[in-house]
């Protein structure tokens, strides 16, 4: 697939997606969540992925949906959001459940969908000029894009329900003492420092941070008993791996571990 929304590229066991649709404000269209989707299916057949780093071009992460274009479709609108959903939401499905984290560097504002974005990742950094908004009811919508599941579990149920309830901007400060972001930084640094955490995620167990990842999410619904039995299968799976084994032989030999992703 040849895109026209994002960039895409992998190097060093990262693979970087660029939201590359500036003059638009890097809205959510069809064409976005196809090639989005595209990409992220690439990231996931690739063994030699093992972080995902999302950023963007331009002074807005992401504005969201593109509501002129949604407006443009007319009685076909129920119609067009289905197609760009079963796109856009199978690739955050695919990102939340394959083993490479996903990390995002926030410059400018995330709001609606690119808030979602934001919720979806493992690990946020964000330029201290960051702003985040639901933005949805505003239009007289409701969110998408996983952040009616990520967020709550994120900030809580009530702080969740306000920012749905009113759109109110939060600051980078306030993303970042809420939880939703893990570390601000200047502007100029931002996307050398994502790029960094994402160089050194990608030297890590990286089947292990899958687990991770999967046992965190499916452990906010669990009872207490199904849990244990998925961290027990999940730690037997992982001393059968590659780098289960070679993080234990490291630590007997007193040395640092080298990490393959196997």
């Amino acid at each position: 697939m040849t895109y026209e929304t994002i960039r895409f590229s992998v190097e060093d066991g990262v693979a970087q997606i660029v939201l590359a649709r500036p003059k638009q404000a890097n809205t959510v269209t069809i064409a976005f969540s196809e090639e989005f989707n595209d990409a992220v299916e690439k990231c996931k057949s690739d063994a030699n992925v093992r972080a995902v780093l999302l950023s963007s071009e331009g002074p807005i992460f992401s504005a969201g949906g593109d509501l002129a274009g949604f407006a443009a479709y007319g009685e076909e609108l129920p119609k067009k959001m289905q197609e760009m959903l079963a796109s856009f939401h199978a690739s955050l499905k695919t990102l939340s459940e394959m083993d490479a984290p996903l990390i995002v560097a926030v410059s400018g504002v995330a709001a609606g969908a690119g808030f979602s974005m934001v919720l979806s990742a493992s690990m946020v950094l964000a330029s201290a000029q960051a702003r985040f908004t639901v933005a949805y009811t505003g239009a007289g919508l409701t969110p998408d894009g996983s952040s009616t599941f990520f967020l709550p579990k994120i900030v809580g149920l009530r702080r969740a329900e306000e920012l749905m309830l009113t759109n109110r901007q939060l600051s980078a400060e306030e993303a970042l003492d809420w939880g939703i972001v893990n570390q601000l930084t200047d502007e100029t640094e931002l996307l050398e420092k994502a790029l960094k955490t994402a160089k050194r995620i990608a030297k890590g167990p990286t089947k292990a941070f899958g687990n991770v990842r999967r046992l965190l999410v499916s452990g906010f619904n669990a009872e207490l008993a199904v849990q244990l039995d998925r961290e027990g299968e999940s730690i037997v799976d992982m001393t059968q791996t590659d780098d289960g084994k070679e993080g234990i032989a490291a630590f007997l030999e007193k040395r640092q571990p080298v990490f393959k992703g196997q």
